[in-house]
């Protein structure tokens, strides 16, 4: 797997995943196994992160590798959510996909962490 490609990190049971290029085939196919790979590897993380900031758009199969990535850790039972900000092409193409209505989509990490968060524990630095 080329590292320019995606970079992942566990947090606290929150495994993150930074999508650096657009989804071509063979990308869909090294996400496959870095989320595999996450699931076996990681102890129990209870959350996925995909942030897509910085991509510039996603195709039609990029869409649907990401739909096909939350439903195989939903089958996990790990819920999995997006980071898009605002007016980016990223965020664009999960509204007109309503790629939105089926994984919620947050605008950065600090406010996804903060949603996730019982409510109990919940701390943000100010």
């Amino acid at each position: 797997m080329r590292d320019d490609d995606v970079a992942s990190e566990p947090a606290g049971g929150v495994l993150v995943v930074e999508m650096l290029a657009e989804a071509g085939i063979t990308t869909l196919l090294r996400w496959a196994t870095v989320f595999e790979t996450a699931v076996c590897e990681l102890p129990g993380p209870r959350l996925l992160v995909i942030d897509v900031r910085l991509l510039d758009g996603l195709s039609e199969g990029g869409v649907r590798g990401l739909l096909e990535t939350f439903e195989r850790f939903r089958r996990h039972g790990i819920p999995g959510c997006l980071v898009a900000p605002p007016g980016s092409g990223a965020e664009r193409v999960v509204r007109r996909t309503a790629l939105g209505d089926r994984v919620p989509v947050f605008p950065d990490r600090l406010t996804t962490f903060a949603a996730y968060q019982p409510l109990e524990v919940r701390y943000l630095p100010c």
